[in-house]
């Protein structure tokens, strides 16, 4: 499948993250516009807003099981179609009600686009993971964009709605994108030449990291939203003005599209995937208690910078991309699984805050270091348990050295062993071959592997390793 097919998929998935990053603020943006629009009070035009989460939660499964089995292109297009009505129809209605249906279909939408995009370009991408973090750039960018619009409409008396037909616009000429793109022939070249660079992992370290990456879902999620939504009131709370207290969520995204870039360079020119997400969660921690305990400015400013770099720069995207490298099936219901913790913590995290801003006597600041902490602890199972990826022939003969290293100081320990079998049968004049003692072995050997198809290959290993320690007893015997 030739370079331009492929190159014409990957913008047209970047292209609908740009419309998602419009996406998630677009409401918020124009929302005193829209309750004159549905006849409804701030208050209540700010409740549609719920409809979003209650969307991509329903959702997911169901989209990771088209995805999985109607074909990612289907689960793209139904995505771009109901992004596409939400965002034509949201403008013009008339209808609260109306309008809460509108946002349930965007936060399908959502569920649509991320159950076939993070598969795909998991499959279809050497640097898979650095093309994966790059999409927080392009949801970064729509973020950056948006307001530019909606504040050149307002000053120029220009009608509002026309900031939603812009991503409308994008999403339609993206449609034509994809819908002429072969992408079931894309996806299928780039699995076979990507085959050897699966992660093979089996039997309980399998599950262990399984379940972590997909906590990690939840706490990434909560981390950023738990500040995002209380830097302001907590700092203006403990004492800074109002200006420096929203320009610490200012500092926040500023180092979240900085971060997104130096770690999408990083991990295509360094194979350091494992150490970079267990230094990014480690900076997240510190940087939100560093800013949670200090009272000077200077210092707030550079926590909430190194927070932003960190905890928002790619690293649910790393979570991710890793979780999708443990299985060659179901990748779209797999990431809807993933979306689904993070959707749960859009629920819960409010509703947590909520209560704990009741206690004056509690940092609600520093209690998001609890979010922070089980990150880390999750980013400590996956550095202990995720197999380092070969990004190179290089890389693969290198972790081929490490274990070949490994396997020699057992085998000598091994032929060591053998010292004490070649005493004691010739004390018990005992033969040095020993035919049922070799077929146990080999039993042993089936029943032990966790890799079923590794089997034959195994015993293969362990009968030359056999034949070698009787021509070592036979050669010992006979000196």
């Amino acid at each position: 499948m030739n370079a331009l097919a492929t190159n014409r998929l990957r913008a047209g998935l970047y292209a609908n993250y740009l419309v998602h990053g419009f996406g998630m603020i677009i409401l918020t943006q124009n929302l005193l516009q829209l309750a004159q629009n549905w006849s409804s009070t701030l208050t209540a035009a700010s409740f549609v807003l719920s409809g979003i989460g209650i969307g991509r939660l329903v959702a997911y499964l169901l989209m990771g099981f088209i995805s999985d089995h109607f074909g990612r292109k289907t689960s793209l297009l139904i995505g771009i179609t109901t992004y596409f009505l939400f965002l034509v129809l949201t403008p013009i209605n008339t209808s609260v009600t109306l309008a809460y249906g509108l946002t349930i279909l965007a936060g399908i939408a959502n569920s649509a686009m991320d159950s076939a995009t993070y598969p795909l370009l998991e499959e279809i991408s050497k640097k898979s993971t650095s093309n994966t973090v790059l999409l927080k750039a392009f949801i970064s960018t729509g973020e950056f964009i948006l307001p530019m619009i909606v504040l050149y409409l307002s000053d120029n008396n220009l009608w509002f709605g026309l900031s939603f037909m812009v991503p409308a616009a994008i999403l339609a000429l993206n449609f034509i994108n994809i819908w002429t793109l072969p992408i079931k022939k894309i996806q299928q070249a780039k699995v076979e030449t990507k085959a050897h660079q699966s992660v093979a992992l089996h039997g309980i370290r399998k599950a262990v990291l399984m379940t972590s990456l997909l906590l990690y879902g939840f706490s990434s999620m909560a981390v950023m939203i738990w500040f995002t939504q209380w830097i302001t009131i907590y700092a203006t709370g403990v004492g800074f003005s109002k200006s420096v207290a929203h320009f610490l969520l200012s500092l926040y995204s500023i180092g979240s599209v900085t971060g997104v870039l130096t770690v999408v360079t990083l991990l295509r020119r360094f194979n350091i995937k494992k150490e970079l997400f267990l230094l990014l969660n480690t900076l997240s921690l510190l940087s939100i208690v560093t800013l949670s305990v200090s009272s000077n400015e200077t210092v707030a400013n550079t926590s909430a910078l190194v927070f932003g770099f960190s905890a928002a720069g790619g690293l649910m995207q790393i979570a991710l991309n890793s979780l999708l490298s443990l299985t060659a099936k179901n990748k779209g219901l797999m990431t809807g699984t993933f979306f689904i913790f993070g959707s749960l913590a859009s629920f819960t995290v409010p509703i947590i805050t909520g209560l704990l801003i009741k206690n004056p006597n509690i940092n609600i600041n520093l209690a998001d270091s609890s979010m922070a902490l089980m990150s880390l602890a999750i980013a400590l199972v996956v550095y202990t348990l995720l197999p380092k990826e070969a990004q190179s022939l290089k890389d693969a003969r290198k972790e081929i050295d490490r274990i070949d290293k490994q396997l020699l100081r057992l085998s000598e320990q091994r032929f060591n062993a053998v010292e004490d079998v070649i005493r004691f049968k010739k004390q018990d004049d005992i033969a040095v071959e020993d035919l049922s003692r070799e077929q146990k072995v080999l039993d042993k050997v089936a029943k032990n592997s966790q890799n079923k198809a590794l089997v034959p290959y195994n015993q293969a290993i362990w009968q030359a390793m056999m034949n070698e320690s009787k021509a070592y007893q036979a050669s010992k015997q006979k000196n």
